[in-house]
């Protein structure tokens, strides 16, 4: 699941639940394709072998097994606006990952794990 908001970071970023592993990204770093692949490799810590395409990503996300294990997980992702803003036929793909990514999690055998994205920002208005 995927929300977006206006205004400051939640206080949840600041002070986690035990266990919860709460993961800032930067959208003016995912302006494109390229970026944003840099940017969940760089601030999740992917695995080296971690591909760099759409696949990749959902398949680091969908098996969170080479990290750290955590109760929950939350992404935040800062300056939503900008995300793709230069690949934007990419963004609903994008979406699709985090929305199905977190519906995975939530039906996680035995124990469901949260799994949310918090998209942060005003969406701008021509």
């Amino acid at each position: 699941m995927h929300h977006a908001v206006k205004g400051d970071i939640p206080s949840i970023t600041a002070h986690p639940p035990s266990g919860a592993a709460v993961y800032k990204l930067e959208g003016l770093a995912m302006r494109n394709y390229d970026g944003l692949f840099a940017e969940f490799a760089r601030k999740l810590s992917f695995p080296e072998y971690f591909g760099h395409n759409w696949p990749a990503l959902e398949d680091c996300l969908y098996d969170m097994t080479w990290g750290p294990s955590a109760s929950c997980y939350l992404l935040v992702i800062n300056d939503w606006p900008a995300v793709l803003s230069e690949s934007e036929l990419d963004r609903p793909v994008f979406t699709r990952i985090l929305s199905d990514v977190g519906a995975s999690w939530a039906q996680y055998p035995g124990t469901p794990i949260a799994f949310n994205s918090l998209l942060v920002g005003e969406e701008l208005r021509g």
